[in-house]
C-alpha cells in the first residue's frame, strides 16, 4: 500500500482503504479504533445523498422558523418566540438519536446563539451531548423526551404559525409529537408572555388547574384557651358562625393534633404592622468563627429558642429568654411523682439541670435544615448524609432517625407538628410523620431537586420548589398537585406561604421574586433582585401585609404586600396582567456588615429576628 495515502483527505474511500491495510497486517485493536472512530462518515457515506438531504432540510427548516418568528408583530413575537427552544432541543435530540452527531454539532453550533437567554444553560448542556449512548440516560434529555413542553399562545399567533407549518413538515412533525400548544383567548403583551417563561417544560397547563384547593385557614374558637368569658351569642352571631368558609377545608379533613398554642392571640394584639409609614424593628443575631461555617438556622415559633446548624455536622440549641432548657429527671425519680398532683406535668424536669444552650451530634455531613415543633420540644434537622433525625429538648439526645437515599436539603414541621415535610436531591418531596419510620407520602413531580419547602397554615398542603424551576403546591389528602406555577428563569431558591394561605412568594437564582395568587392561579408581580447563587430565607409578617426577604449581597429588604394584593380578591381582575416592579412594592432595604443572613423569624409582635454568618 502506498504511504501517500496517509496525505489524502480522510473522505470515506480512504478510510476504507486504511482499515483494509490495518486488516491485512493484523492491527486488530488500530482497525477497532479507527471503525469506531469513523462509523459517522462510513455510515454517511452509505446513506449517500438522503442523509446529506435531510440535515439540510432540518437545517433550512429552524432557520426559516427564526426568521418567520423575528418578521412577526411585536406581541406575536414574543409568544413565538417560546417554540424556539423545545423544537431546537428535539432536532437536537433527533440527529444524535439517528446517529447524525457531526450534523448535530453543527447544528448547535450554528442556530445555539439563537436560543432565548432564560434556556441558555440547558442549550449548553444539550450541545454537550455527542453520542446517542450520552443522550439515554441524561436528564433533560430524559425529562424533555417523556413530557410534553406546554406553550400557552393567543389564537391570532397560532394563525400566523400555520402558513409555516403547511411548508416545513419537519418542525411540524416535532411540535406535533413532543409540543402542547394550548390557544388562549386574546393577545398578551411581551411583558405579560416573557413572564410566564422559563419552565424545564414549558408553561403551566390548563389541565393543571382543574384542581380545587381550600386555601383558606381553619377557624378555631380561641376565647376557652385564652381563658376569656365567653357571652352568650345574638341569634344572628350563632347563624354565622355556623357557615362554614368555602375557602378553607373542614377542620376533620385530615386527623390532626389539638392546637396547643394559643397564648400568642394575647400578644399578637399587639404587634405592630409594617409600612411605609412605620419601618420595621430588626434585630440581628451574627455568629462568627462558625466551625465548617454556618448552614441552617431556625428560631422557635415564640422566639424562645434558636437552632443552629454547621458544616462539621453539629447543632447548637440557645435559649433567647429567661426561659432554660430542663431535662427530664431520671427513671427513679419519676416514679416518685404523685400522678395526681396538680403540677404533676412541672415535677418531671430537673430544674438543677437546666441550661441556656445545648448541643447535638449525630449527623455524618453538613446539616442543611433545622425545624423546631411549634411547643418547642423537638427539633428535626436534615444533612447531606440523607438523613432526618429528631432531637428531643428534654431528653437531650437523637431520639429517632428517619433514612432517605439522597441528601435532604430542606425539612419542615407542620404548623400542628406531628406532620413534617421534607424536599430531597432525588427530586422527591415527602410527607412523613414522626411517629413512622417511613413517608406517609411521595410527591414525584418535580423534575430536578427539591430545594425549598414549606406548609400551608391549615397543614392540608405544601409547597415545593425545584430546581426545574417550577413552584408546586401538594395536597397531603390525596398526594395530588394541585398547583404549579412556572414564570422563574433558574431554580427556585426560597418560597413562603402567607398566614392568609392564599398568597405565596418565591425567588428565583436569576433574581426574582414573584407574588403568586393560589386562588386565582395566577402571578400578581415579578421584582427583580440580585442574583441568587444559593438558598435564602423569605418571610411573611404575622399579619401577612409585608414580606421580608434576605439578599445575597448580604442585605435585607422587605416589600409591601397589601399594596399589590389590594385588588387582587375582585373577580375584575381575574385578566390582569401580573405587575414588573410596581411602584410601592419596595419598602426598605438594610445593609449588614458582611453578614449572609441564614433565617428570619418575625416575632408575635411583628419584631424581625435575623441569624447570619460573617464574612460567609
Amino acid at each position: 500500500m502506498d504511504g501517500d495515502i496517509f496525505e489524502q483527505p480522510l473522505t470515506a474511500e480512504s478510510l476504507q482503504q486504511i482499515l483494509t491495510f490495518f486488516k491485512k497486517n493484523g492491527l486488530t485493536e488500530s482497525e477497532e479504533a479507527l471503525s469506531r472512530e469513523a462509523a459517522t462518515v462510513l455510515r454517511l457515506s452509505k446513506d449517500g445523498v438522503d442523509g446529506d438531504t435531510n440535515n439540510d432540510s432540518i437545517m433550512r427548516e429552524f432557520s426559516t422558523l427564526l426568521s418567520h418568528i423575528d418578521s412577526s408583530f411585536d406581541n406575536f413575537r414574543a409568544e413565538l418566540s417560546a417554540l424556539i427552544f423545545p423544537v431546537f432541543a428535539h432536532l437536537y435530540i433527533q440527529l444524535i438519536a439517528e446517529g447524525r452527531n457531526l450534523q448535530a454539532a453543527l447544528f448547535g453550533e450554528k442556530f445555539s446563539r439563537y436560543i432565548p437567554s432564560m434556556y441558555e444553560e440547558q442549550t449548553k448542556l444539550l450541545t454537550r451531548i455527542s453520542t446517542h449512548s450520552q443522550a439515554v440516560n441524561h436528564a433533560l434529555v430524559q425529562a424533555l423526551t417523556k413530557n410534553q413542553f406546554v406553550v400557552r399562545i393567543s389564537k391570532s399567533a397560532i394563525k400566523q404559525l400555520e402558513p409555516f407549518l403547511t411548508r416545513n413538515s419537519t418542525v411540524r412533525d416535532v411540535m406535533r409529537d413532543h409540543l402542547h400548544i394550548e390557544a388562549i383567548d386574546g393577545s398578551r403583551t411581551k411583558s405579560t408572555t416573557e413572564a410566564s417563561l422559563g419552565g424545564i417544560l414549558g408553561q403551566v397547563s390548563k389541565q393543571e388547574r382543574r384542581h380545587k384547593m381550600f386555601y383558606g385557614t381553619i377557624k378555631e374558637d380561641f376565647s376557652t384557651q385564652l381563658g376569656l368569658e365567653k357571652k352568650r351569642p345574638k341569634i344572628k352571631e350563632r347563624n354565622d358562625s355556623k357557615k362554614k368558609d368555602a375557602n378553607g377545608p373542614s377542620p376533620d379533613r385530615i386527623p390532626l393534633p389539638a392546637a396547643s398554642e394559643k397564648r400568642y392571640m394575647k400578644e399578637s394584639s399587639k404587634k405592630m404592622r409594617i409600612s411605609i409609614d412605620t419601618p420595621p424593628t430588626v434585630c440581628l443575631y451574627t455568629v462568627l468563627n462558625s466551625p465548617g461555617g454556618l448552614t441552617a438556622s431556625d428560631i422557635a415559633e415564640d422566639s424562645g429558642a434558636l437552632a443552629l446548624g454547621f458544616g462539621n455536622s453539629r447543632i447548637q440549641v440557645h435559649a433567647l429568654n429567661e426561659e432554660k432548657f430542663r431535662p427530664y429527671k431520671k427513671i427513679d425519680q419519676l416514679e416518685l411523682i404523685e400522678q395526681e398532683s396538680e403540677d404533676a406535668l412541672d415535677q418531671v424536669y430537673d430544674d438543677s439541670e437546666a441550661s441556656t444552650s445545648l448541643t447535638f451530634q449525630g449527623h455524618n455531613g453538613p446539616v442543611y435544615s433545622l425545624s423546631f415543633s411549634p411547643d418547642k420540644r423537638l427539633l428535626l434537622s436534615s444533612s447531606r448524609d440523607g438523613t432526618v433525625r429528631l432531637w428531643s429538648l428534654a431528653v437531650r439526645c437523637n431520639v429517632v432517625v428517619y433514612k432517605h437515599a439522597a441528601p435532604i436539603w430542606e425539612v419542615q414541621f407542620s404548623p400542628r407538628s406531628y406532620y413534617f415535610a421534607t424536599g430531597s436531591a432525588d427530586g422527591a418531596a415527602m410527607l412523613w410523620t414522626t411517629d413512622r419510620l417511613q413517608p406517609l407520602r411521595i410527591f414525584s413531580d418535580a423534575l430536578s431537586d427539591v430545594t425549598c419547602i414549606d406548609f400551608h397554615p391549615n397543614c392540608n398542603y405544601f409547597a415545593g420548589g425545584s430546581d426545574d424551576r417550577y413552584v408546586r403546591v401538594w395536597d397531603v389528602l390525596s398526594g395530588t398537585c394541585v398547583r404549579c406555577f412556572a414564570g422563574h428563569k433558574g431554580s427556585i431558591r426560597g418560597l413562603k406561604i402567607s398566614p392568609c394561605g392564599r398568597y405565596l412568594a418565591s425567588l428565583g437564582s436569576e433574581g426574582s421574586l414573584v407574588l403568586w395568587d393560589m386562588a386565582l392561579q395566577k402571578m400578581v408581580c415579578m421584582q427583580d433582585v440580585p442574583a441568587l447563587p444559593y438558598q435564602v430565607p423569605v418571610e411573611f409578617s404575622r399579619d401577612g401585609a409585608a414580606l421580608a426577604v434576605a439578599r445575597a449581597d448580604s442585605a435585607l429588604s422587605f416589600y409591601s404586600v397589601d399594596t399589590i394584593t389590594a385588588h387582587s380578591g375582585s373577580q375584575d381582575h381575574l385578566n390582569n396582567d401580573p405587575k414588573i416592579n410596581p411602584s410601592g412594592f419596595h419598602l426598605y432595604s438594610y445593609a449588614t456588615k458582611n453578614t449572609s443572613i441564614v433565617d428570619l423569624h418575625f416575632t408575635r409582635r411583628n419584631l424581625v429576628l435575623a441569624v447570619g454568618a460573617y464574612r460567609q
